[in-house]
């Protein structure tokens, strides 16, 4: 069935997947898509998981999101600076989690500077569907405030899809495919802030792991910089290698004697990044006056109480008028916290018992492989719904996305039309301090497809394959 739906669309078929799919891999190797793994050395690139063929998306629900992503960078801006809110939303949190506590102490350490913070934001969606496959709406999966990955390539996918298209014969595809600038947008958000810091000779400092593996994505975001702005310097260091190179006179931040206008962090979302001494580090470049991306406080604004809080009755409207509210609030599935002694924790923690394919189980983490459902959701539930460890989680209604033909091309595997379900991500910058916003805007997209059966669609992480809209 599925390989019927994509011959009447594309014309694929038994007979030209093969050699498609491997014209596809051949052309998203000469164009970047690639990536590390720990398998081969360092100087080798093997392909990054990528759909054969666009996936079909509703356009109405494609621009709904495009246009309220302003709103919603706004929204995460102002929480970032806003320290009663943080500490309303991540209070029981940070009493059983040790990795969002010290980003809290680092960010309460810092809060009373008047700071400009860059936010490279990505906002994600799972289109949501009735028992019969029939599409409802869209609904917001998390926002990305830290090391929001994959803008350096989005747009590359979009190529390679108009090349596939070609090569099967495919005409008026054109106007299907949206325009995607993702990478240069972002790379234009730093030169911003870097712009915003006010010295021409300060360097930007891509805060990195020790071997990178998404490095082709990083990359194309350097390189874009220097596209726009041959004279600015990007410097790549370690929290290992900052350990003996990284200075703070006064508040201006030197790494290797260059003072540093931005700080743009791909590495320090999850705990194991940080070794004791990193979290000094950490603290000395948020003390600096150098722009973070992402900030203490929008690092914190991206976690998943935020969000909860984000869904409660009259919160919007603190932010933005109502008409926009309801908007925002159409995208959000229901969502509860399992504080330890708050009869609304324990009604949420019964409730994922009862009917745990109905929810996802998510722990304050990023990075993909961390939420839990079914049968694992419903085990952890049963194990600490008497313990402390439960203020760590939230409870999140599942959504249920339709299912798309498509074909996902892995290293080494041969093609197979199957079925699967797309993520779409939308970019967005915001550059401002507590009182003023300098830049705001949407800033391309992304979408990720994913096997039918797998509970996560990270890239990097192994579940997925990078994918582009065909909007309908």
């Amino acid at each position: 069935m599925e390989g019927h739906i994509l011959n009447t669309r594309y014309g694929l078929d038994d007979e030209n997947i093969i050699s498609i799919s491997q014209d596809a891999k051949d052309f998203a190797l000469f164009k970047g898509i690639s990536m590390r793994t720990s398998d081969l050395s360092q100087d080798a690139r093997v392909p990054i998981p990528i759909c054969l063929v666009p996936s079909p998306f509703p356009m109405d629900w494609f621009q709904k999101v495009n246009d309220l992503q302003p709103y919603l960078n706004y929204i995460i801006h102002k929480i970032a600076h806003c320290k009663d809110i943080l500490k309303e939303c991540l209070s029981s949190t940070i009493e059983v989690d040790e990795f969002t506590r010290n980003i809290f102490k680092i960010y309460e350490a810092v809060e009373k500077d008047e700071q400009i913070s860059l936010g490279l934001i990505r906002s994600d969606y799972l289109l949501n569907s009735d028992p019969n496959g029939r599409i409802t709406g869209i609904k917001q999966v998390e926002n990305n405030t830290f090391a929001s990955s994959f803008g350096g390539l989005a747009p590359i996918v979009k190529e390679v899809h108009e090349f596939v298209l070609e090569k099967l014969g495919r005409k008026g595809f054109e106007n299907k495919l949206p325009e995607n600038q993702s990478v240069f947008m972002l790379a234009q958000g730093i030169i911003s802030a870097w712009d915003a810091y006010g010295n021409p000779n300060a360097i930007v400092l891509f805060v990195v792991e020790d071997v990178t593996n998404n490095i082709c994505d990083q990359r194309a975001l350097e390189y874009a910089i220097k596209e726009y702005e041959s004279k600015l310097e990007v410097l790549r260091c370690s929290f290992k290698e900052l350990r003996n190179c990284v200075e703070l006179h006064g508040k201006t931040l030197l790494v290797k004697d260059k003072e540093v206008s931005v700080v743009y962090y791909r590495n320090g979302y999850m705990p194991e990044h940080y070794e004791l001494e990193d979290w000094e580090t950490r603290l000395l470049m948020e003390r600096s006056k150098a722009i973070k991306c992402p900030s203490a406080g929008l690092h914190l604004a991206g976690t998943k109480k935020v969000q909860v809080y984000l869904s409660q009755p009259g919160v919007l409207e603190k932010f933005v008028k109502k008409d926009i509210a309801d908007e925002l609030r159409e995208l959000f599935a229901a969502q509860y916290t399992l504080d330890l002694g708050a009869a609304s924790g324990d009604n949420a923690v019964s409730m994922g018992i009862q009917n745990p394919d109905k929810f996802v189980l998510k722990p304050e983490r990023e990075g993909g492989g961390n939420n839990l459902y079914g049968d694992d959701l419903k085990n952890l539930l049963e194990n600490i719904k008497n313990s402390e460890e439960r203020k760590g989680y939230i409870l999140m209604e599942r959504i249920n996305p339709p299912l798309i033909p498509n074909c996902i091309l892995r290293r080494d595997n041969k093609p197979e039309i199957t079925n699967v379900i797309c993520e779409l991500g939308i970019f967005g910058v915001i550059l401002g301090n507590k009182e003023d916003i300098f830049i705001n805007k949407s800033a391309g997209h992304l979408l990720r497809s994913k096997g039918m059966d797998s509970a996560e669609c990270g890239i990097a992480a192994g579940f997925g394959g990078l994918d582009s809209p065909y909007l309908e």
